[in-house]
């Protein structure tokens, strides 16, 4: 939970409450102290924008009021390099870091993955998709996916599809989840800009990391408690965290 106040924090809170879990909010502090492994295993950063977990600013466009009101000391800042090296080193010791859609950025920006966000330099004019229902095709061969259906709805209000690369021997990567080959068979419901820019481009992204294990879902799977499809990515990540043995590749 970062200092600057996030509904998708309070709205992942509220869905694991509902079905039995009792989550642990962990702030700024705890994080930059280190020691995760100790007491979790499996991190959630819900959808908060990379700039506001590392430094604890929101991101200005160029043009944009510079102004941004500066809080107490104790409530200043992100995780900084303490937290980012805080993280890595929680996964590398075999915990397992979940990432839902902003918040992905902010992992691929920190670890050295096979993965990059594909939509990430472009403009609104270039892709835009302000809060619609895409279809996905699901490998349900994973931890994170068993069960799934063939094809989901996933409600993306984001610019987020991921490029891979096959990974060193070091590495293990999953893709959970891709959007069809074909724009036509992208849109579900609502509104995109330059849907041909999803085409067989990954939504979800599962790695190896040391000991550990990254899982990237590159669209918010608990939006406001009002996508339980989609639900079961993340009970299945939090599953995963837990499994003894990987998945064949």
């Amino acid at each position: 939970k970062p200092w600057a106040a996030s509904m998708d924090e309070g709205w992942t809170r509220f869905v694991l409450e509902q079905y039995g879990f009792e989550p642990k909010t962990i702030d700024n502090n705890a994080i930059r102290a280190g020691a995760l492994g100790a007491a979790f295993d499996v991190i959630v950063l819900p959808d908060v924008a990379k700039e506001l977990i590392g430094s604890g600013k929101p991101k200005r466009e160029e043009g944009e009021m510079r102004y941004f009101a500066e809080l107490p000391p104790e409530y200043a800042g992100g995780l900084d390099k303490e937290g980012a090296m805080a993280l890595r080193q929680f996964v590398e010791a075999g915990g397992t870091l979940l990432a839902f859609a902003a918040a992905c950025d902010y992992v691929l920006d920190e670890f050295n993955l096979p993965v990059r966000n594909a939509l990430g330099r472009l403009k609104p004019e270039e892709f835009s998709s302000p809060g619609s229902l895409l279809r996905v095709d699901v490998d349900p061969s994973h931890p994170v996916t068993y069960g799934l259906p063939q094809n989901v709805a996933v409600f993306q209000d984001k610019a987020i599809a991921f490029e891979t690369a096959q990974p060193g021997a070091e590495m293990e990567r999953w893709v959970l989840a891709t959007y069809p080959a074909v724009q036509r068979d992208i849109l579900l419901s609502g509104w995109v800009n330059g849907v041909d820019r999803l085409e067989k481009r990954a939504a979800a992204v599962a790695t190896s990391y040391g000991k550990g294990k990254l899982v990237l879902l590159g669209f918010r799977p608990q939006h406001r408690a009002q996508t339980p499809a989609t639900f079961p990515f993340v009970f299945g990540a939090l599953y995963w965290s837990t499994a003894r043995a990987a998945p064949a590749r």
